[in-house]
């Protein structure tokens, strides 16, 4: 079915990849803070050991991640969506029928692999085929979805758990991406607007955000000749930092209100209060990014988010842990938009699926060393403080990382040259 001359499609694309960033990442994958204390006293492990657990979850999203571009090669990104909704299912449900261990890590790799599969990585290069303008606004549009949907179900989730318990609560998330990413993506996703006879998106004039480099206006700049340019390295620290910061806010956020006295419903209805914010984030950030550039975005971010850190350490009672959950709605922002936007910006569109692919396995790659970490950190010094002061310093370096990185949209409101065009010059 072909629909010329009409812009319906490219909106029923936004809606689809909104129900799959509400369900599978808002409804589920924020939701798992949740689980960390009841599955704990389950098992008889400590909120430290649970990151054993995440780490299979870093191996189902890195094995998702390096297979990302090869799989790309022979099936369609809609159908990849459709997969990964249906992994995700089998992983809630392995874990609602969890006695072991085991089922947990064998869930878990799945969950994990469904983060890449029908989560932002897919969701980035679906827009970047749908959309040459207003990509960031788009991005950041349906990022929100997910948090629209811890908003919602967090505390729905919480509720079912302390009802009739956590295994139950999983098998409802299981069935909640099944009908909303699945059943959904078949009647409305469509691969690319070729197939609805459609070009992508645009204004109609030059993207400001095109870069001056001959390679970029060619298509872009393949990974391994990325890696060449100096730039590259530091986008490649910001990830490692985007990682880091984003699993601990992601796994530990409810971990950490309840640890220093806060009762678990509270802890519930703070994720909706970050989710609140997460979603206004992104909602805006797209739209400031494509006006005034990224560096802005990713500045106000962690600066936000290393407040949190503080700020539930200073500011007592329900204040300090709506606050503290407020500020860290301003990362997930970052973990959505850094990938997409400063690849395109650095490197290009043509070879996206390759920086994707990259960032994906990078991220992965540090829940597999950073979680073990935590463990020990956290079962060496009993407490979260520790982890939360080497965050602080992290999103410290990651500021000065991105002043040094995105420097054309100079803050200060000096253009500069792109490391690029600067050889280009000299030559």
């Amino acid at each position: 079915m072909k629909i010329k001359h009409s812009k319906l499609w490219y909106w029923l694309t936004v809606l689809s990849l909104f129900l799959v960033m509400m369900f599978n990442c808002g409804v589920g994958y924020y939701s798992l803070s949740l689980f960390v204390m009841p599955i704990t006293r389950t098992f008889g492990i400590s909120s430290g050991d649970f990151a054993v657990v995440y780490v299979f979850y870093g191996i189902g999203s890195a094995a998702a991640a390096m297979s990302l571009y090869k799989l790309l090669k022979r099936i369609s990104l809609k159908q990849m969506i459709i997969f990964g909704g249906l992994i995700s299912m089998v992983g809630y449900i392995l874990f609602s029928g969890a006695h072991s261990l085991v089922y947990l890590f064998a869930g878990g790799i799945l969950i994990g692999a469904s983060t890449v599969f029908s989560g932002t990585a897919a969701v980035q290069l679906v827009i970047a085929r749908w959309f040459s303008d207003r990509r960031s606004q788009i991005t950041g549009l349906v990022a929100s979805a997910s948090g629209i949907g811890t908003a919602i179900g967090s505390p729905f989730v919480g509720w079912v758990i302390r009802s009739v318990g956590w295994r139950t609560a999983c098998f409802m998330i299981g069935g909640l991406v099944a009908i909303f990413v699945c059943v959904q993506a078949v009647f409305l996703l469509r691969d690319d607007p070729g197939h609805v006879g459609l070009q992508p998106y645009t204004l109609g004039h030059k993207n400001e955000n095109v870069s001056d480099d001959p390679d970029l206006e060619e298509g872009g700049i393949a990974l391994q000749e990325g890696m060449r340019r100096p730039y590259f390295w530091l986008f490649f620290g910001g990830m490692i930092v985007v990682a880091v910061v984003y699993q601990i806010i992601s796994l530990y956020q409810s971990t950490i209100l309840i640890e220093r006295g806060f009762s678990e419903e509270l802890a519930a209805a703070c994720l909706s209060v970050f989710a609140v914010v997460d979603m206004c984030c992104k909602a805006s950030a797209g739209m400031i990014a494509d006006r005034f550039g990224f560096r802005l975005v990713t500045l106000y971010c962690a600066v936000c988010t290393a407040s949190a850190f503080i700020a539930v350490r200073v500011v007592n009672g329900t204040p300090g842990a709506i606050l503290f959950s407020a500020l860290l709605g301003f990362w997930p922002t970052i973990c959505v938009l850094y990938g997409v936007t400063a690849s395109i910006s650095l490197f290009g569109k043509k070879h996206l699926s390759e920086y994707i692919g990259f960032t994906q396995t990078l991220m992965c790659c540090c829940s597999l060393v950073g979680m073990p970490a935590v463990r020990h950190l956290y079962n060496t010094v009993g407490t979260f403080g520790g982890i939360m002061n080497i965050a602080i310093g992290f999103l410290m370096v990651f500021c000065l990382m991105m002043v040094l990185m995105l420097r054309k949209k100079n803050l200060f409101g000096m253009e500069l040259a792109e490391p690029a065009n600067m050889e280009k010059e000299k030559t």
